[in-house]
């Protein structure tokens, strides 16, 4: 192997690919469903960089209807039995923070993945060329089969 060129920037040296699909840590989550949202919501809620009182008012204006900072309170806190958030209330969290683990955190075990949609067009553009190996392989055994196996 030739010694490195030392006059060349290594272009990669400290680039990191970016975060394609929302990816929650698993390893410390609680085996309970209702427990795991509320820790989903409370890591988003701390994450954030936003006041609660913030957040709450940001989901009421998404939603149409007041949400206050004691209720995201009772969402975050595990221990709240009948404070559960509703889909639409979840949806207001993630308008309010940018942050969608409270759906990918379920989602990912389930085989469904959260990207951000400037990735949809990699995400389509992979499964072109999956269905294009596909064809090209049925091809040349179309082809092998018509010319007799050669």
């Amino acid at each position: 192997m030739p010694p490195r060129d030392r006059h060349t920037l290594d272009l990669f040296r400290d680039w990191t690919p970016p975060e394609v699909a929302v990816r929650v840590g698993r390893e410390r989550l609680h085996p309970d469903i209702e427990a795991r949202i509320s820790q989903a919501i409370s890591e988003t809620l701390k994450d954030c960089g936003k006041g609660r009182g913030s957040v709450a008012e940001e989901m009421g204006a998404y939603l149409g209807q007041p949400v206050t900072a004691n209720v995201l309170n009772n969402y975050a806190s595990p221990g709240q039995d009948g404070h559960r958030i509703s889909l639409s209330r979840a949806f207001a969290l993630i308008a309010a923070t940018g942050d969608p683990r409270v759906l990918a955190l379920e989602l990912e075990p389930l085989g469904f993945a959260i990207i951000p949609d400037r990735f949809l067009g990699a995400v389509e553009e992979a499964q072109c060329a999956e269905q294009l190996e596909a064809i090209t392989a049925r091809q040349k055994l179309a082809r092998k089969k018509w010319r007799g196996g050669r």
